[in-house]
């Protein structure tokens, strides 16, 4: 058993306009704080980049100790609950120290129009939660009350103890995320191991398996309608607004399919096996612009767009942490050619790769599916990577004694 932390999405349902107001106050706090500090450290990042000044403070404690003076000065600020506002400095701070670093750039500034609200509470010492049946939960939140959290399939994780509770508003209703610090039995690893090739909107495995994304042609059309329409509209005017709660209504049912879709998917494939091998994959640079400069612009701009929105569509990234904490192991192996490497003889060409779906070895005429073929390649992969591992540790398992028979056979 290790201990762990799950995170459970709830809905809040509708509280009273006293409390609803007070919520927006506190992200509205959360908003104005994250500006204040970035203007008041623009400058002096700046000077240290040119190389003419010091570098400036960036740790939580002491960008507290400038907030406990900010809100001593501001009346209305000190009439909201300090923490959640404090705990935005701590996002800030690590975004700091990554402009510092050069991993980043600057942290940027807060739109009330484009920034969702919400707030963090940081402690159990913030809020609490008490159930109330299967279907329906009470969370105290600081400063605000007592507000109802309602989850359809009740909630997994209630034996365990909340240590974080993310409060955001997604344009229709507000959405608690509440992190639990549970006990968790991990999957054993009994040797099986499942190549999982990961694609646009498909997942295929070695067993010959594939798990496709829903059509959302519908709904896509109607988000791409909808985002049309509100660009000829007039801002500030109240069709405008109706149009632009229609569309974040469809942009949550679209994400509502996507994350409901990788969780059934990863499930089940964590249930075959104890063992899962995947490519190492850098989906940010896989989905970067081709755009290019205006000295020397790219080709095929709009079909590198499309194929960078359905790559986003299936959530390669996602799919790969919940398979990392759902299943026993998760090995990661280079995926250099396994698409074009026949699982069969092991020839290796970018001729057997017929088209996107088929593959056929011109070594040794061998025929598959393309994406089956490259899971295939992906199991053995890491076969040999977990090998070597156990070797080093003088431990045996069914899938090193595979390994050896496959060796002695040549």
């Amino acid at each position: 058993m290790t201990k762990e932390i799950r995170t459970v999405e709830f809905v809040v349902l509708p509280v009273t306009r006293t409390k609803a107001k007070k919520m927006f106050q506190i992200a509205g706090a959360c908003r104005y704080v994250w500006n204040h500090f970035r203007e008041k450290n623009l400058a002096d990042y700046q000077a240290f980049r040119n190389g003419k000044g010091q570098r400036p403070q960036t740790t939580y404690f002491s960008l507290g100790v400038e907030f406990t003076k900010l809100r001593g000065e501001t009346d209305w600020l000190r009439e909201l609950p300090a923490n959640p506002i404090k705990h935005t400095l701590k996002y800030f701070a690590d975004a700091l120290k990554e402009a510092m670093t050069g991993k980043k750039g600057f942290p940027k500034p807060k739109s009330r129009r484009r920034t969702a609200p919400g707030f963090t509470l940081p402690s159990t010492g913030q809020f609490r939660i008490e159930k109330r049946s299967r279907k329906y939960s009470l969370l105290r939140i600081q400063g605000v009350g007592w507000v109802t959290l309602s989850r359809g399939g009740g909630n997994p994780w209630e034996d365990g103890t909340p240590r974080q509770a993310v409060l955001r508003h997604d344009g229709h209703r507000w959405r608690a995320f509440v992190s639990y610090e549970v006990r968790v039995e991990k999957k054993p690893d009994d040797g099986e191991i499942l190549g999982v090739d990961m694609n646009v909107r498909q997942v295929a495995t070695s067993d010959g398996h594939f798990y496709h994304l829903p059509d959302l042609k519908k709904k896509e059309a109607r988000l791409k309608r909808y985002q049309r329409k509100m660009e000829r509209q007039v801002k500030g005017s109240n069709r405008r607004k109706d149009t632009k709660r229609k569309l974040a209504r469809v942009s949550r049912e679209i994400a509502d399919v996507r994350n409901n879709w990788t969780h059934e998917t990863t499930k089940e494939i964590s249930g075959k096996c104890g063992t899962v091998a995947v490519e190492a994959l850098k989906v940010k640079n896989m989905t970067a612009s081709a755009k290019g400069t205006v000295e020397n612009p790219r080709k095929n701009v709009r079909q590198k767009s499309g194929l960078n929105r359905v790559m986003l569509d299936t959530a390669l990234g996602k799919v790969r942490r919940n398979l990392e904490y759902k299943c026993g192991r998760l090995i990661e192996v280079n995926p250099a050619y396994t698409s074009q490497t026949c699982s069969q003889c092991g020839h290796t060409d970018k001729e057997n790769r017929k088209t996107q779906a088929r593959f056929q070895c011109v070594n040794c005429g061998f025929v598959s599916n393309a994406d089956t073929n490259a899971a295939i390649n992906i199991r053995r992969l890491g076969m040999a990577q977990l090998h070597v591992e156990e070797r080093s540790g003088s431990r045996q398992t069914p899938a090193s004694r595979e390994i050896d028979t496959r060796l002695h056979n040549g």
